[in-house]
């Protein structure tokens, strides 16, 4: 998708670590930890929302960067899960949106203004790096405003940065995905909060003023609301789901894992 590689091609960021707090929850920023759907129906969705509190030094927001990763408990993925490639299942069930002003428990990033698209792992390259899941699925998600549209965000302060939709097609029937009765879980490994360009020393080479845009990863979670806010769970898959994850590798690492569509 053309719009989706010129936002990548905009977040191709230094970055500096820093840890504070993300997390992925059924409903609502401050919702449910795991979902159960009774598999009896075709209609209606599901909706995950990942959140942020930034830590003290990130003022203010132009953009995202996310990775997660979708496994079951038992080291394989279902058909029902499934739906981010050509021939799959449930090829189209899933949708993000970066509209979180629905999201009344906490705040919203972007006031409307953002836009963004995600992006499925290529399997072949799942075990080359030190994030995700080598027996699941990894996502790629980013988001950015204009630059008339950055505003301030504060530390101590959760913040809304994405919607998943998932709908419940082919759920049940004789068309029906086999596994959505499986337990799974959905891992926010990371998500980058992306700062306004800075100038830095020196001019490019057609004389302009050179700038740069400077990042924040976050991995851990987000304080008071748990230990494992990142992990959100489907049909009470626990956190062992994400075993075999590792340390988080570099984001020119990571982005080189990720193929749009």
């Amino acid at each position: 998708m053309k719009r989706f590689a010129t936002l990548l091609s905009l977040l191709v960021l230094a970055t500096s670590a820093n840890a504070a707090g993300i997390a992925l929850r059924w409903g609502a920023c401050d919702g449910t930890a795991n979902r159960s759907f009774a598999c009896d129906r075709s209609s209606g969705s599901e909706m995950l929302v990942g959140s942020f509190d930034p830590p003290s030094g990130v003022s203010q927001l132009s953009g995202i960067e996310v990775i997660l990763s979708v496994a079951a408990a038992d080291g394989g993925l279902p058909s029902w899960w499934q739906m981010f490639e050509v021939g799959n299942c449930r090829r189209g069930s899933f949708a993000s949106s970066f509209d979180v002003s629905d999201q009344m428990d906490c705040e919203d990033a972007w006031n409307g203004s953002a836009t963004g698209g995600w992006g499925a792992a290529a399997q072949n390259l799942v075990n080359q790096y030190n994030v995700g899941n080598p027996n699941g699925i990894d996502l790629f998600l980013t988001a950015a405003v204009p630059a008339n549209q950055i505003q301030g965000v504060s530390s101590g302060r959760t913040y809304a940065a994405f919607k998943l939709i998932l709908n419940h097609q082919k759920s049940n029937g004789a068309s029906a995905c086999a596994g959505c009765d499986t337990p799974v879980c959905i891992t926010l490994d990371a998500l980058r909060l992306v700062q306004p360009s800075r100038p830095t020393s020196g001019s490019s080479s057609d004389g302009e003023v050179a700038t740069t845009a400077v990042g924040v990863i976050l991995t851990g979670p987000i304080s008071g609301m748990g230990s494992q806010t990142q992990i959100a769970t489907w049909q009470g898959g626990t956190s062992n789901c994400g075993a075999g994850l590792s340390k988080a590798s570099t984001w020119s690492e990571l982005k080189s894992r990720f193929k749009t569509h």
